[in-house]
């Protein structure tokens, strides 16, 4: 407790004086924060973790302050800009730009809120180089939702590879976790690979790969087609759309929580996300004509893994593929070129990374204590695990986008928005709300009601203290945004708004 007193006040007071900037200050704290525990005894376990998680709760007040301090209200696209130049006998080697708008600064409180969670649901399993992994991954994903240069984006894209790699292979539960960290690498890696020959040509005419000054500069509409692929099989193998899904539902099966927790709430939307800041304001007119592609293969997404989830047996890729489904919803809202429809995506991606780690948290609750995920065994949970049942019933009403829950309002906007664009296609999308309250129904019935198994399962242990005040803040952060979601909304409108006159 000293310490985190200690190393609070110290990062504070250097915001305060202006040696720091506030937002180069949260985004290698946790960086810092990996060197120390890297140096540190290896003997001494319990203040590992207990650093972590201090460095991981400041990280998270400093993303407030900037929250705090964020003024929408700015006619510059960019707030927090900090260039870094590093020169070497006269020349610049390394020169990047980092800045946030409300898009940015949304994806920093998700990343810096769920870190915790990863740390506090790995308190008795998580190693010291794992903890080492995590909070490097943290300033990774910090650095991601705020770079502005095209070339750092896609070092930073790529370099979150190796920390997720490692979390899986040697964080997971089962042999086939190194298959599972196997193909989460090659799937994105090739596709990644494809993306990089259209930088070096972006490079290579433009003479630049800073991003203020490529949103306008004019494109060709035969360049822009030949650029939009690349771009296009980089973040679709991310979000991931179909045909390219089928790491994600092996990398969550064989991660540990906290690798789920990050794959479900943080990792997902960087497919996304390079949609809504790369792809539509710099290929303007390619998206729009690739604009029905993107809606045919979100909407044959959406069908086909719903209908894939309900006939899985496996509680953790119920989830999963609920998370592919949900995505690709995302994916939808941001083809159909609106505003309305980039706010729902948005707020979707938002919702989404509260609700669905909450789902793997409660999953990793039972495997924790019976070592199964299979619907098979389980069973009777209302009687046996009550406080348990409450969280999963709540969670499962919120991802099944109930009225009230985050994801309904979020959907409901994403089909307001698709419509005005192609209704047959918001009109077919519906069926995947229909099916998402069939699996999200079925398997919370065969989870929580019916009978215990004492044949399968001899004891029963409900939620503890520690997982109780892990799952609480994401429980009030989902009714706040179900009730109260016009603090998000309202928000994102400007930097919506610019994005969508650059390629309006």
């Amino acid at each position: 407790m000293l310490f985190f007193i200690t190393l609070i006040t110290i990062v504070l007071s250097l915001i305060y004086n202006n040696i720091f900037d506030l937002l180069i200050c949260t985004i290698f704290l946790p960086a810092v924060g990996s060197l120390y525990i890297w140096l540190s005894p290896n003997v001494d376990f319990q203040r590992h973790r207990l650093h972590t998680l201090c460095i991981t709760l400041i990280t998270l007040i400093l993303s407030l302050i900037l929250w705090s301090l964020f003024d929408n209200s700015s006619s510059e696209m960019f707030s927090y800009v900090t260039k870094i130049e590093k020169s070497w006998r006269g020349s610049i080697w390394l020169s990047l730009q980092l800045g946030i708008d409300s898009i940015s600064l949304w994806m920093i409180l998700l990343t810096t809120l769920l870190f915790p969670v990863c740390v506090l649901c790995s308190w008795n399993t998580f190693k010291k180089e794992l903890m080492i992994l995590l909070l490097l991954l943290e300033t990774m994903l910090l650095a991601v939702w705020s770079i502005l240069d095209l070339l750092g984006f896609y070092i930073l894209y790529e370099s979150i590879l190796i920390p997720m790699f490692l979390l899986i292979g040697v964080g997971g539960s089962r042999d086939r976790k190194i298959r599972a960290a196997y193909m989460l690498v090659l799937y994105t890696l090739i596709g990644s690979l494809i993306m990089l020959p259209c930088l070096l040509l972006i490079y290579a005419e433009t003479g630049t790969t800073n991003l203020e000054l490529l949103y306008y500069h004019q494109w060709s509409i035969e360049r822009q087609n030949l650029l939009w692929w690349g771009f296009f099989a980089a973040f679709a193998v991310k979000i991931p759309m179909v045909p390219l899904h089928l790491w994600l539902p092996e990398a969550h099966v064989e991660a540990s929580t906290a690798g789920s927790v990050l794959l479900a709430g943080v990792l997902l939307k960087l497919g996304t996300y390079g949609f809504i800041r790369f792809l539509l304001p710099l290929l303007p007119d390619a998206c729009v004509y690739y604009s029905p592609l993107m809606l045919t293969l979100s909407l044959i997404a959406l069908i086909y893994t719903s209908l894939t989830t309900i006939r899985q047996v496996d509680l953790k890729k119920i989830i999963a593929y609920s998370s592919v489904a949900h995505m690709n919803m995302v994916n939808m809202a941001i083809f159909s070129l609106n505003d309305l429809s980039s706010e729902a995506a948005v707020f979707l991606m938002i919702s989404h990374g509260v609700v669905s780690p909450a789902l793997f948290l409660l999953v990793g609750v039972i495997y924790d204590r019976y070592h199964t995920k299979l619907l098979h065994y389980l069973g009777g949970f209302a009687s046996t695990m009550p406080l348990f049942s409450i969280f999963f019933f709540i969670f499962s009403l919120s991802n099944m986008a109930l009225p009230l829950s985050p994801n309904f309002i979020a959907e409901f906007i994403t089909l307001c928005g698709v419509f005005s664009y192609h209704s047959w296609v918001a009109l077919l999308s519906c069926l995947s709300m229909t099916l998402s309250a069939a699996y999200s129904l079925w398997a919370y019935a065969r989870v929580v009601h019916g009978t215990p198994k004492p044949q399968y399962i001899t004891y029963f242990a409900d939620l503890c203290r520690r997982e109780f005040y892990i799952l609480m803040p994401l429980l009030i952060i989902t009714l706040w945004l179900g009730i109260k979601p016009n603090l998000l909304l309202d928000s994102l409108g400007s930097s919506v708004y610019a994005l969508h006159h650059l390629y309006t």
